[in-house]
C-alpha cells in the first residue's frame, strides 16, 4: 500500500510542477505570439483590419459580371438603360446611374462611386441602394449569400401556409421547357408573322371582330356546350379548346416580341392547376420603349378576339355540322380568355397594359400596401391625395371588392356546377370517370388542403391582428365574433339543405369543440373543475363519432342514434359534477330558487318528450320511448345544474363562454327532439339546430381558450412610490403580488371563487401562524413580521404565496395560477421586483423561470434605453437606475395620451405598440424605441400623441428625471445636450427632413462652441472643415477682392445671419477654400458639423444634399452679384 501511495504522491508532484512551471517550449510560445502582438500596430494588416474592411459597407469594391447586355430606351422624355443579365434579370437604369454602373470595375469602393457622381453630376445618387440591387439580381460577381432569407425560408416551410403553398406546386407552375425557342418564333416570324404588323390587318381584325361578335350572339345560334348524353367527351373537347385558344395566345405575345427585335428566351408547357397550358417568355421585351410593352401584352387578348370571332363566323356558317359544334366551342374559349386577360384586377395582360400606360410597377402590391394603412390614416387626418395615391387607393379598392367577389362566385360555381359535373363525369363511362379521377387528384384535392392551409394562416395572421389591437382581451368581443360565426354557419342548412357538404362541416365542428377542449384539459390540471371538463370532452367526443357514423356509414344508423343517447345522459353527470365546484352558501336564493325550477321543469318536459315520442312512432314500446326521451330529460337537468356555476361567473371574464355553451346545450337538446319527429327529421330547421348546436359548442370552448390566454391586468397597477429601503420594498413588493392575483382570480373567475380564496388563506393563517391577516384585497402584516431579518421574512412571504397558488390551482389550474403569478410579478413596480427576486423568489416554485424572465425583460428594458438620445452617455449602473424608475402604462387602442396645447409632465418611451404623433396636417407613426414628451421645463407641446394600437409605454414624471439628472444618473446630462444639438438641428429646414438616427448620427458628431463679437469664424481663403448651424446669435457675411496675393481691400457686406442658418456650405460643396469669410455679430453659439459627417450622408442620396445644392447656388449668385 505505502509504495501505491508514494507512487501517488510523486504523479501529483510531477502534474503540479508542470502546471507552475512552463516548458522551454511553452514559454518560447508564449514570448513569440507576445512579441507578435508588440511588432503589429493596431490597424495595421491582419485577420482583423481584413475583417473590418470587408464588414464596412462604404469599402465594398463593386465588380460587374461580364455577358451584361445593355440597351438605351427612349420614352418621351426620358431616356432609360435597361441591363440584361445572363441569367435573364432585367434592371432599368437612369443616365446618372449608368455611369456608376460602368465605373463597377473592382477598384474604387462605393464611398468613391458616391463621390465620382457627386463630383460629376453636381447631385447625390443612391449608390448603397444601387449596389445592393445589382447584387441581388445578379449583375456583380459576388451574388449575396441571403443567410437569414434562407433560414426564414426553411422555417416558413414547416408552417401551414408553407405546407399549402407546397402542395399548391404539385398542381401548378411545373414547366417543361422546348428547345432553340427564339429560332423557332424567328422563322414563324419571317414566314408569315411579320404580315401581321401593319395597319391593313388592323382594320381586318376589327372588322372580323365585330362580325364574330354579332354571330357569336345572333338569336338562334347558342349551341350547347356540355350535353348530358355524351358529357365526358365535351368537357374533354372544352379543356382542348381552352388548351388551343392560350397556345394561340402565347404564339401571339412570342411573335409581337420577335416584331420588335428582342429575343424568345424560354417556351414550352406548364401545368396550370393540374391542367396543361403554353407559355411564352417575353421578359426581353423590357429592352424596349414603352409602347412596344403595351402591343406585346395587346397581342394576346386581341389573339384571342380574332381566333373567336373566326370560330364563331364558321359555326354561324355550319351550325350543324360536327364541325360547326366545335369551333362555337372554340369561340366560346377564346372569348372567355380574352375577357380574363383584359381585366386588369387580375395580374395578366391587362393589368400589365394598366401598369405601363400609368408608368407605375408593381401597381397592385403598392396599391394593396396603401389601403392596407396609409390609405384610412390619410383619410382620418383629412390630408389630400396626390395622383399616384388616387390610383393605389382605387385601384386597391377594386381589387379587394374584386377578389371577394371572385372567392364567392368560385364558391358557388362549386356548389352548383362543379359537384355536379363530377357526379356527371362519374356516370358518363370510363373516359368520364378517369377524367373525374384526373380532377380530384391533380386539381381538387390539393388545391382545397392547399387554399385551407393557406387560408389557416390567413386567421392566424388575423387572431394576431386582433390580439395586437387588444380584441382578444374583450371576452365579449370574442364571444360575439364566435357566436356570430355559429349563428352564420348554422344558417347554411336553410340554404342547402341535407347534403353531403353539410355532413362535413358537422363532422368538422365537432372535431374543432374537441380539439380545444383537449388543449384545456391541460390548462386546468389539478384543477377541480377538471372533471367536469373532462365529462364535457366525452361528450364531444361521443358526438364527434356519432356524426362522422351518420356521414360514413349511414346504414348504421341506430348505432350512432344510440351513442348520441348516451352524450346525451352524459350532460347529466357532467352538471353534477360541475356543481360541486360551485360553493352554494354564497347562492342567493333568488339563484337557487331558478335552479330549483328549472329542475322542477325537467321532469314533465321528459315525460311530454316521452309522450310526443311515442304518439310519433307507434312501434316504440313504453320504456323505449322513455329511453329515447332521456337527452331532453338528462340535458335539461345538466341544464339546470350548471345554472350555479353560469351564475357563479357572472362578474368574471369566462362567463361568456359558459353562456354559450349553455345555450348550445338548450340548441342540442331542441335539435334532438325535432330529429325524433318524422315530420321534422332532415329539415332544414332539424338540420339548422343541429348545426347551430355544434358551432356554439365550438364557440364556447373556443372563447374559453382564448380568454384564458389573454388573461387581463386591470386593475394591476401599482404607482412608484419612494421606498426607506429595502425592507420597505420586500413588504410591499408581497403586499402587491398576492393583491394581483386576488384581483386576476376575481376578474377572470368572479368574486366567489376569490371568496374562497380569501377564506381557505384566513385558515391556512391562522393555523401556520404566519402573522398575517388577509381581508380581499388587503393584506396586513403584523410588526412581528416586519422586524424580522430580511431571509426571514423572504422565507415566510415565499411560503404564503406557495399555498396561495396551490390553492389557485384547485380554483383555476395549474395554467392559469402559473400565468397569474408572472403576471402579478411584472406589474410590480421596478425596485419591488428586484427585492423580491433576491429574497423571495429563491424559495418558490418555477423562481428559476421568473428570475430568468425578470432577467431578459430587464435586459430587454436596457437596450432599450441605450436607443433614446437622452440616455447614451450613461453607463450601466446608471440605465439599471433610469429603469427600474420608469413606471409601466398600457394604453388602449385610440387613446389620448397628450393633447396639443398642453404642458407634458414627463417623458414616454414606447416599448411595444403604435403611437401617432399629429401636428396638423403632419402625422408621424412612433414605434418601440421612440419617445416623446418634454424633459426640461413647463413647455407647451404643438402635438397630439395618440395610441392607435394597445400599447405598453414605459412614462418617466418630470420631477424623477429631474431627480435622476442630480443623483441616480448625472451622465443623463451629456444624452441632454446630445438631445438639444438634434432638436436644434431638427429646426434647421435644410435638415428637418432627416430620419431621428441621422438626426442622432449628425448630433453625435457635431461639436457645440461659443464665439464673442467680432471673432471670426470662417477665413476667405482658409479651409476650415466645418459646416456651422446658428443656435443664438448673429453673423455677418463678408467678402473680399480676389487677387493672385490673396483676399485683399474693404471687406464688403454680404449677408447677415441668424438662428436656425448655416454657413460653411461653400467649402463642401465645391471642395474649394471658403469664397467669403464669417463675423460674429454678437455672442454666438454654433453647432459644428465636420464636412465628414455630411459626407455620409452622400451615400444614401439623401433630399438634404440636394436643399444644400439649391441653397448654396442662390448664395453663390447673390455673392457674384454683390461683387
Amino acid at each position: 500500500m505505502t509504495p501505491l501511495l508514494n507512487s501517488h504522491h510523486r504523479l501529483w508532484t510531477a502534474i503540479e510542477e508542470q502546471i507552475t512551471t512552463p516548458s522551454a517550449q511553452r514559454r518560447l510560445l508564449y514570448q513569440s505570439l507576445q512579441r507578435r502582438l508588440h511588432s503589429t500596430p493596431a490597424g495595421e494588416g491582419g485577420v482583423w483590419s481584413i475583417l473590418r474592411q470587408r464588414a464596412d459597407p462604404v469599402q465594398y469594391r463593386p465588380q460587374r459580371i461580364d455577358g451584361v447586355i445593355e440597351e438605351t430606351v427612349h420614352e418621351g422624355d426620358q431616356q432609360v438603360t435597361v441591363l440584361r443579365s445572363p441569367g435573364g434579370h432585367y434592371l432599368r437604369l437612369s443616365p446618372t446611374e449608368r455611369e456608376i454602373w460602368q465605373a463597377m470595375d473592382g477598384t474604387q469602393t462605393i464611398a468613391q462611386l458616391a463621390m465620382m457622381g457627386f463630383v460629376r453630376f453636381k447631385q447625390l445618387l443612391p449608390v448603397a441602394g444601387l449596389v445592393e440591387t445589382l447584387r441581388t439580381q445578379g449583375f456583380l460577381v459576388d451574388r449575396p449569400v441571403g443567410i437569414y432569407r434562407h433560414i426564414r425560408a426553411r422555417l416558413e416551410q414547416h408552417t401551414a401556409e408553407g405546407w399549402g403553398q407546397r402542395l399548391l406546386r404539385l398542381t401548378h407552375g411545373h414547366t417543361f421547357t422546348l428547345s432553340h425557342t427564339d429560332g423557332v418564333f424567328e422563322l414563324l416570324y419571317r414566314w408569315g408573322g411579320r404580315w401581321l404588323f401593319n395597319r391593313v390587318f388592323a382594320i381586318l381584325l376589327g372588322i372580323i371582330c365585330v362580325i364574330g361578335l354579332l354571330c357569336y350572339f345572333l338569336p338562334g345560334t347558342q349551341i350547347e356546350l356540355i350535353s348530358n348524353e355524351s358529357f365526358a367527351l365535351d368537357v374533354l373537347l372544352l379543356g382542348v379548346a381552352l388548351f388551343v385558344t392560350l397556345t394561340l395566345h402565347e404564339i401571339a405575345h412570342g411573335l409581337t416580341v420577335k416584331h420588335f427585335g428582342r429575343q424568345v428566351s424560354r417556351a414550352g408547357i406548364m401545368l396550370y392547376f393540374g391542367m396543361p397550358a403554353a407559355f411564352v417568355d417575353t421578359s426581353d421585351i423590357w429592352l424596349a420603349p414603352r409602347n412596344a410593352r403595351i402591343l406585346v401584352s395587346l397581342a394576346g387578348p386581341l389573339c384571342d378576339l380574332l381566333v373567336g370571332s373566326l370560330a364563331a363566323i364558321i359555326a354561324v356558317l355550319a351550325p350543324e355540322t360536327i364541325g360547326g359544334v366545335w369551333m362555337h366551342r372554340i369561340a366560346t374559349a377564346s372569348y372567355l380568355t380574352a375577357l380574363f386577360n383584359f381585366n386588369p384586377l387580375l395580374e395578366l395582360d391587362g393589368y400589365f397594359i394598366l401598369v405601363d400606360a400609368l408608368r407605375l410597377p408593381n401597381l397592385r402590391k403598392r396599391a394593396l400596401a396603401f389601403i392596407s394603412g396609409p390609405f384610412w390614416q390619410k383619410l382620418r387626418s383629412g390630408v389630400a391625395l396626390n395622383r399616384e395615391e388616387r390610383i393605389f387607393a382605387g385601384y386597391g379598392l377594386l381589387s379587394a371588392v374584386y377578389t371577394a367577389v371572385a372567392v364567392v362566385m368560385a364558391i358557388l360555381f362549386w356548389q352548383r356546377q362543379f359537384a355536379g359535373m363530377l357526379s356527371n363525369l362519374w356516370a358518363g363511362g370510363l373516359i368520364g370517370r378517369l377524367l373525374a379521377i384526373a380532377l380530384v387528384v391533380l386539381v381538387i384535392g390539393p388545391l382545397l388542403i392547399g387554399v385551407g392551409l393557406i387560408g389557416w394562416g390567413a386567421v392566424r395572421a388575423g387572431a394576431a391582428w386582433l390580439n395586437r389591437r387588444g380584441y382578444a382581451r374583450n371576452p365579449l368581443i370574442v364571444a360575439g365574433a364566435f357566436g356570430l360565426l355559429a349563428l352564420m354557419v348554422g344558417l347554411l342548412p336553410l340554404r342547402f339543405g341535407l347534403s353531403l357538404e353539410i355532413g362535413v362541416l358537422l363532422t368538422s365542428l365537432w372535431i374543432a369543440a374537441v380539439v380545444v377542449q383537449w388543449y384545456l384539459q391541460r390548462d386546468y390540471e389539478g384543477a377541480w373543475i377538471n372533471r367536469a371538463l373532462a365529462s364535457f370532452l366525452l361528450i364531444s367526443v361521443i358526438e364527434l363519432i356519432a356524426q362522422a357514423g351518420y356521414l360514413i356509414a349511414p346504414a348504421a344508423a341506430r348505432l350512432w342514434s344510440g351513442m348520441e343517447v348516451v352524450g346525451y345522459a352524459l350532460l347529466l353527470f357532467a352538471g353534477f359534477v360541475a356543481l360541486l365546484d360551485v360553493d352554494l352558501h354564497q347562492q342567493r336564493s333568488g339563484e337557487l330558487i331558478a335552479s330549483a325550477l328549472l329542475l322542477t321543469i325537467a321532469f314533465p318536459a321528459g315525460a311530454l318528450a316521452a309522450e310526443l315520442i311515442r304518439q310519433t312512432h307507434p312501434e316504440y314500446s313504453p320504456w323505449w320511448a322513455l329511453i329515447a326521451a332521456v337527452p331532453v330529460y338528462s340535458g335539461l337537468i345538466g341544464q339546470a345544474l350548471l345554472l350555479p356555476l353560469l351564475i357563479s361567473l357572472r362578474d368574471a371574464r369566462l362567463f361568456w363562454s359558459w353562456l354559450l355553451l349553455w345555450f348550445g346545450i338548450l340548441v342540442q337538446i331542441g335539435s334532438y327532439l325535432l330529429e325524433l319527429l318524422p315530420m321534422w327529421r332532415n329539415t332544414p330547421p332539424a338540420l339548422t339546430l343541429l348545426v347551430l348546436a355544434a358551432g356554439l359548442w365550438a364557440a364556447a370552448w373556443a372563447t374559453h381558450l382564448v380568454t384564458l390566454r389573454n388573461i387581463s391586468l386591470h386593475e394591476l397597477s401599482w404607482p412608484l412610490e419612494p421606498a426607506l429601503g429595502e425592507r420597505v420594498r420586500l413588504q410591499d413588493g408581497f403586499r402587491h403580488v398576492y393583491v394581483g392575483l386576488y384581483r386576476l382570480l376575481r376578474n377572470n373567475y368572479g368574486i366567489q371563487r376569490t371568496t374562497a380564496l380569501d377564506n381557505r388563506m384566513d385558515v391556512l393563517a391562522a393555523t401556520a401562524n404566519w402573522e398575517i391577516t388577509f381581508d380581499r384585497d388587503q393584506v396586513r402584516i403584523s410588526p412581528v413580521v416586519m422586524e424580522q431579518p430580511l431571509d426571514v421574512q423572504g422565507t415566510r412571504y415565499a411560503e404564503v404565496l406557495r399555498y396561495a397558488i396551490k390553492t389557485l390551482e384547485q380554483l383555476a389550474g395549474r395554467t392559469f395560477a402559473r400565468q397569474a403569478l408572472v403576471k402579478a410579478y411584472d406589474a410590480l413596480p421596478w425596485p419591488e421586483r428586484e427585492a423580491l427576486e433576491r429574497h423571495c423568489l429563491p424559495h418558490m416554485p418555477w423562481a428559476k423561470d421568473i428570475s430568468r424572465a425578470f432577467g431578459d425583460a430587464r435586459e430587454a428594458r436596457m437596450r432599450l434605453l441605450r436607443q433614446i438620445e437622452l440616455f447614451v452617455a450613461c453607463d450601466d449602473q446608471e440605465l439599471q437606475a433610469l429603469a427600474a424608475a420608469f413606471v409601466p402604462q398600457r394604453v388602449g387602442a385610440g387613446e389620448l395620451i397628450l393633447r396639443a396645447g398642453e404642458p407634458p409632465d414627463g417623458i414616454w418611451v414606447i416599448e411595444t405598440g403604435e403611437i401617432l404623433e399629429r401636428d396638423g396636417d403632419r402625422v408621424r407613426e412612433l414605434h418601440r424605441g421612440d419617445y416623446f414628451g418634454e424633459l426640461q421645463g413647463p413647455e407647451v407641446t404643438q402635438c397630439e400623441y395618440r395610441a392607435t394600437i394597445e400599447s405598453e409605454l414605459l412614462y418617466l414624471p418630470a420631477g424623477e428625471l429631474q431627480r435622476m439628472l442630480r443623483e441616480a444618473a448625472p451622465h443623463t446630462a451629456e444624452g441632454a445636450e446630445l438631445l438639444a444639438r438634434m432638436r436644434l438641428l431638427e429646426r434647421v429646414p435644410l435638415l428637418s427632413d432627416l430620419s431621428r438616427a441621422q438626426l442622432r448620427e449628425l448630433a453625435r458628431q457635431a461639436e457645440r462652441i461659443t464665439v464673442d463679437a467680432r471673432q471670426v469664424i470662417i477665413r476667405q481663403g482658409r479651409p476650415g472643415g466645418k459646416l456651422y448651424v446658428i443656435a443664438h446669435g448673429q453673423a455677418a457675411v463678408l467678402r473680399q477682392e480676389e487677387t493672385p496675393q490673396g483676399p485683399r481691400g474693404p471687406a464688403r457686406l454680404i449677408a447677415r445671419l441668424g438662428p436656425t442658418e448655416f454657413f460653411g456650405e461653400m467649402e463642401f460643396l465645391r471642395n474649394t477654400p471658403p469664397v467669403a469669410s464669417v463675423v460674429a455679430v454678437t455672442q454666438m453659439d454654433l453647432i459644428a458639423l465636420p464636412h465628414q459627417a455630411l459626407a455620409q450622408l452622400m451615400l444614401g442620396g439623401d433630399r438634404v444634399i440636394h436643399r444644400l445644392e439649391h441653397l448654396a447656388g442662390g448664395r453663390l449668385l447673390e455673392l457674384q452679384a454683390k461683387s
